[in-house]
């Protein structure tokens, strides 16, 4: 398993950052976690078959984690004529709004090979590449609507992304496998709270290793390079285009 940062900032790019956006490549395949990234644009920039697309997974609906849904849909809709992929996103509102959007701003959507489809707390996402999972967060707990954490399971390697959670985590929401199973890799975002709110996670954490991204305010870079070393395990901070490979 490769895991590629497409984007790795906050909620707004930065001048060497996307939004949120990770590729997987498993076996012949790729998949998305989140699409805040001019996601189809990378791809291409990157080498990459659109045809070998097989999923884009989102952790919530806000932009800078579903903006780049849009293009990438469109495109393989009209252009990519040969291309077929699933895009999974929390609420009904957005797929259908994508649908009616794609319908209006090109061809009538395919439904045959563009597909959308809504996930719940229960959903469980498995082909012969991987296992996909989700794990409620709190990030939109006040407008009662839902966030997710993804595990990945794939490959005999275990990985989860945190997704966005809770504001200073005064909601507790960092996932509890964190601290009860192990893990390959922990990816952790660092926008709705400080070094010091995740701390106590770090100490009981058993990942092999944890990533931040989606860092804010860039000052936490510092601090998050100094939390390297005071751990069992490795701690990084991710940038566009930095690589996984598991």
């Amino acid at each position: 398993m490769k895991i590629t940062f497409i984007g790795s900032s906050h909620g707004v790019p930065a001048p060497d950052r996307y939004c949120s956006c990770a590729m997987l490549e498993i076996g012949k395949s790729i998949y998305f976690i989140d699409a805040g990234a001019p996601v189809i644009d990378e791809l291409l920039r990157l080498g990459r078959d659109v045809n070998d697309v097989r999923a884009v997974f989102t952790t919530h609906v806000h932009g800078d984690h579903t903006n780049g849904i849009l293009h990438m849909a469109d495109l393989m809709n009209w252009y990519y004529r040969d291309s077929s992929a699933d895009f999974y996103v929390t609420e009904q509102e957005l797929a259908d709004s994508l649908t009616q959007l794609i319908s209006l701003v090109g061809n009538k959507l395919d439904p045959e090979r563009i597909r959308f489809h809504t996930v719940d707390a229960d959903f469980v996402y498995e082909d012969d590449n991987m296992r996909l999972s989700l794990i409620p967060t709190k990030h939109m707990a006040s407008q009662n609507r839902p966030a997710y954490a993804i595990l990945i399971e794939a490959e005999g390697k275990r990985v989860l992304f945190s997704g966005d959670m809770s504001y200073m985590l005064e909601k507790a929401d960092v996932p509890k496998i964190v601290a009860e199973e192990e893990l390959d890799v922990f990816i952790c975002e660092m926008a709705h709270f400080g070094v010091a709110q995740i701390a106590p996670y770090l100490e009981t954490c058993k990942a092999k290793a944890v990533y931040f991204n989606h860092v804010y305010p860039f000052d936490k870079f510092d601090q998050i390079r100094a939390l390297n070393g005071k751990y069992s395990y490795p701690v990084y901070l991710v940038a566009d285009r930095d690589e996984i490979n598991l």
